[in-house]
């Protein structure tokens, strides 16, 4: 009978171990998508910057559209609720929007960033803009809702996939007799690794 060795291909010589039920030992580090897309360099936090909301109108906040050849995988949203001048009663509620197909804002959000700090890689091909008061979205269906108290944070773990071509928008609907509310949106993303 042959004798097969696997020999090890990083020049130190040594031999695979091999039990005697024929079982390969090995070892592997296991690392999350997001993790490996941090450390390549491709994965990004968009961030509209404060915007103040001066109603009780639900109001359109942050519109994405991933015109990338990449994927775009958002895989935490960050919300922001400072505190509410004048407003009283109920929760806010935040809504994301699924594949809107326009918005009626077109400032460009105040961050688009790399969370890779060794990295110059940018997200070339994303239209990420913020909202103001009255600003809305057309089209689309609601996705996602959430209610977050004012003063406060939500920080949700989501699983959101946007393919070129596709959209996602946030709206945030104060409270009640709002008049001045700090207020800002967060994708935590990356863009697929095709290796």
């Amino acid at each position: 009978m042959a004798e097969y060795k696997i020999k090890d291909g990083t020049g130190t010589g040594e031999l695979v171990k091999v039990n005697g039920d024929n079982r390969l030992y090995t070892q592997a580090v296991t690392t999350t998508e997001n993790d490996d897309a941090n450390k390549k360099g491709v994965a990004y936090n968009i961030n509209t910057g404060v915007i103040t909301l001066t109603d009780s109108v639900d109001t359109a906040v942050m519109y994405l559209k991933n015109d990338e050849e990449k994927t775009l995988h958002i895989t935490a949203i960050a919300v922001g609720l400072g505190p509410s001048t004048g407003g009283s009663g109920g929760i806010p509620k935040i809504t994301v929007v699924k594949n809107p197909t326009s918005a009626s804002f077109s400032t460009d959000v105040d961050i688009k960033s790399n969370r890779n700090y060794g990295s110059q890689n940018t997200l070339g091909d994303v239209t990420a803009y913020k909202g103001a008061t009255g600003a809305t979205l057309t089209g689309g269906e609601d996705h996602l809702i959430f209610f977050q108290t004012s003063n406060g944070r939500l920080f949700a773990q989501i699983d959101e996939v946007l393919p070129k071509g596709s959209t996602i928008g946030v709206k945030i609907d104060p409270q009640p007799s709002n008049t001045s509310q700090d207020v800002y949106v967060a994708f935590i993303c990356h863009q697929e690794i095709l290796d």
